[in-house]
């Protein structure tokens, strides 16, 4: 080890330039099943990485082990960086993850951070971030051969990408070991291994939170047309909590919304609802304005504003002034297994097959070796 790498692994704190260059890119792994290559964070200047019990780069000794790392952009090489705790968890810009952290220079000549571990460990900080820990087991263990199937089949489908799926909403939401919990990792231990095949083959087992009382197809949406993602009656309204919802936009707000996503408009006029999916969602909304008329697909229009600000296309719309009022129902796409449906579903007794076998009509379960 040069004298200038032992002077900064002594205070701790490392920026990198030409050290990590020769690093095996493929180390010895101690992965017990399979494992799965997690994107955390993109295009980041910086990324700052903390273990307690040491950090070792991949092809080094735990003997070197310091406990911060500092990389930024112009630091890191043509080859990715590996990056592991000498035990226990390593902590991303103050997040804890199991396994390695893989750092990659991009063309734009920023970062991106790749989590690389387990899927079966991966799953753990996965469950209870999309469901509550407190709700019931089945229900628990539903999410968790959801998810794990969901993440296979974007394994699978990965391509050339470095990484296999996303931390967030637009993938499955992963809090890596900070938001494990007990309940959580019995429903993963439990059904470990197990995915949702049909004809053999691993599915896109696509969930959301609730459905408003009967999930979507996936044709109309995604142009998937597969029996399994078929819309199916569900018993969500129940028990779920904000049954129904009312949201006021302004006019303004939708209008900058739509030129972001290339759309020309003037001044609202008035806005309407044009058709609707067999399950009730809005297919595309009608705007009149100053300039003409356009026509936006309702998913579209829901996305440009915000999934947050907009729960569901399960919706009744009119205008009132200058402010554009979405009445709805339920939360998210609405394809798949329904969570608070799942919730309902174990709450009257079914086991978790009988909820996967409801809203992934036609499926099996396979048990992955």
């Amino acid at each position: 080890m040069s004298r200038a790498f032992r002077h900064l692994a002594a205070s701790m704190q490392i920026i990198i330039a030409v050290f990590f260059i020769g690093f095996s890119l493929f180390p010895e792994h101690a992965f017990g099943a399979e494992s799965i290559r997690v994107a955390l964070a993109d295009n980041q200047k910086t990324v700052v990485l903390k273990s307690l019990t040491g950090l070792v780069a991949a092809g080094h000794s735990s003997r070197n082990a310091v406990q911060t790392m500092v990389f930024s952009a112009a630091s890191v090489g043509v080859r990715p960086v590996r990056i592991r705790a000498a035990g226990g968890s390593i902590r991303v810009n103050g997040k804890a993850y199991r396994g390695w952290i893989e750092l990659i220079k991009k063309r734009n000549g920023l970062l991106l951070a790749v989590n690389e571990l387990d899927i079966e460990d991966y799953l753990k900080g996965v469950v209870t971030a999309e469901i509550p820990s407190d709700w019931r087991f089945e229900a628990l263990k539903a999410q968790a051969v959801a998810s794990r199937t969901y993440a296979l089949y974007q394994k699978r489908t990965a391509g050339s990408r470095p990484y296999h799926i996303l931390s967030s909403v637009k993938s499955q939401v992963y809090n890596g070991s900070s938001g494990e919990r007990p309940k959580g990792d019995r429903a993963v231990r439990e059904t470990r291994g197990l995915v949702l095949v049909y004809q053999g083959k691993i599915i896109p087992a696509f969930y959301h939170s609730s459905c408003g009382g009967h999930t979507e197809n996936a044709a109309g949406l995604w142009g998937i047309d597969e029996p399994y993602l078929r819309g199916v009656d569900c018993e969500c309204q129940k028990i779920v909590r904000d049954e129904l919802w009312e949201k006021k936009i302004s006019t303004a707000f939708v209008i900058g919304a739509l030129r972001r996503q290339g759309y020309r408009l003037g001044d609202i006029l008035d806005m309407g609802i044009e058709g609707l999916t067999p399950a009730g969602r809005v297919n595309d909304v009608i705007i009149r304005h100053r300039d003409g008329t356009k026509l936006v697909p309702a998913e579209t229009l829901r996305a440009a504003i915000g999934n947050t600000l907009i729960p569901s296309v399960f919706f009744e719309l009119e205008l009132s002034g200058s402010d554009a009022i979405f009445s709805g129902r339920g939360s998210g796409h609405g394809v798949g297994l329904c969570q608070w449906g799942a919730e309902e579903m174990a709450e009257t007794g079914h086991d978790f097959k009988a909820i996967l076998r409801h809203y992934y009509p036609g499926t099996s379960l396979k048990q992955l070796n």
